[in-house]
């Protein structure tokens, strides 16, 4: 059940991104991404059980 939950939160937020993008771009806010990012690592980890950055983790590590 565990994994099933991290693996649909991380996948909702992965779609997320342009919405997210686009709300950042309009508002001029930059607090959003990394509480985006926080989100999208921990549903990751959740979903691979707590091992590794979790599935999206590296393809945002160089974006702030």
């Amino acid at each position: 059940m565990r994994k099933m939950l991290g693996f649909t939160g991380s996948h909702v937020l992965y779609f997320l991104a342009d919405r997210v993008d686009a709300i950042m771009h309009r508002t001029g806010s930059r607090w959003l991404f990394p509480v985006y990012s926080k989100l999208l690592v921990r549903s990751a980890d959740v979903e691979n059980w707590g091992g590794g950055g979790g599935a999206w983790g590296a393809m945002w590590a160089g974006q702030k």
